[in-house]
């Protein structure tokens, strides 16, 4: 299938994704404060902010030149194997190349260019050739943050969340859920060498919805924390800072106090706060932060 360079065929995030058709189940895109949606970057065509692509939309900061958030729509049961070749990485012409942190910034340092919303999520569709545009699309500047190898890498939590998540408490037959991630914006995180422009994320965040066997819409809520192995602003980072990453399952309630978004949800015509379907959100672990060893750590119910 051929790259459609003007966009047109971009379906987006979709907010019906597991339960189409229904009002219950519905997951939105967050929704920004109003001084987080002052910094979102405006689309050259004046409509708005969200970027769609195949099965995901991004909103990107335009300050901080990476994404807000990435959310995605991702169908587990209809992956197609495809093999990987090597990334082509693109500058979307919707949005200001000035606001997009490109190639440079991932050369002759320890950053991997590091997917927000992972490639492998998106290979699925109808048929392979669209499966394959799905995948290519997720290699885009807008989706892409400097994520060292110890976490762009690392199969066993963090990459590994979502489709956990699935094979443990989702009936078969679905397989799919709704992924969320971003950054955490902080005021002191470190400058790029090179580049005093472009501050990389010391934190990242992800929100998995779901639907479970019992027929009921749950969600569970991720922090990736680097901060302890990476010398503090305004000091330099040493060459190699990084030791493997500390996953910690939080509350989307935390990830709200983090981030200024709020996530919501329909049930029926109403539409609620997501954090009422938190599983961690009903345990001891309330207001905190539960340590990951391994996946089998997860809390998904109460």
């Amino acid at each position: 299938m051929a790259f459609d360079s003007r966009y047109d065929d971009r379906d987006g995030f979709d907010v019906a994704f597991l339960r189409p058709g229904k009002l219950d189940g519905r997951v939105f895109l967050p929704t920004l404060s109003d001084k987080l949606a002052a910094q979102a970057a405006p689309l050259l065509s004046g409509k708005g902010n969200v970027l769609d692509y195949h099965h995901y939309s991004v909103i990107l900061h335009k300050a901080r030149r990476f994404a807000i958030y990435s959310a995605a729509s991702v169908d587990f049961s209809g992956r197609f194997l495809i093999p990987r070749n090597k990334d082509v990485w693109r500058v979307d012409p919707r949005i200001s190349a000035d606001l997009q942190v490109t190639g440079a910034c991932y050369q002759n340092n320890q950053f991997d260019r590091g997917h927000l919303t992972r490639r492998e999520d998106l290979e699925y569709g109808a048929d392979e050739a669209s499966a394959i545009a799905a995948a290519d699309d997720t290699c885009h500047w807008t989706n892409c943050t400097p994520q060292a190898a110890t976490f762009n890498e690392n199969k066993q939590l963090w990459a590994g969340l979502e489709l956990h998540i699935l094979e443990q408490a989702v009936e078969k037959s679905r397989f799919k859920a709704q992924v969320i991630t971003g950054p955490v914006f902080g005021t002191r995180d470190p400058v790029i060498p090179g580049f005093p422009g472009v501050r990389y994320p010391l934190r990242y965040w992800k929100v998995v919805a779901a639907i479970n066997a019992s027929d009921k819409l749950f969600a569970t809520a991720y922090v990736l924390d680097q901060r302890s192995q990476i010398a503090p602003a305004p000091r330099a980072a040493p060459e190699v800072p990084f030791t493997p990453y500390k996953t910690f399952q939080t509350t989307i309630a935390n990830i709200e106090a983090l981030t200024s978004l709020s996530f919501t949800c329909g049930q029926g015509a109403e539409t609620v706060a997501l954090k009422l379907f938190d599983p961690l959100a009903r345990t001891k672990a309330v207001g905190g932060y539960l340590p990951l060893e391994s996946l089998d750590d997860v809390v998904m119910s109460a």
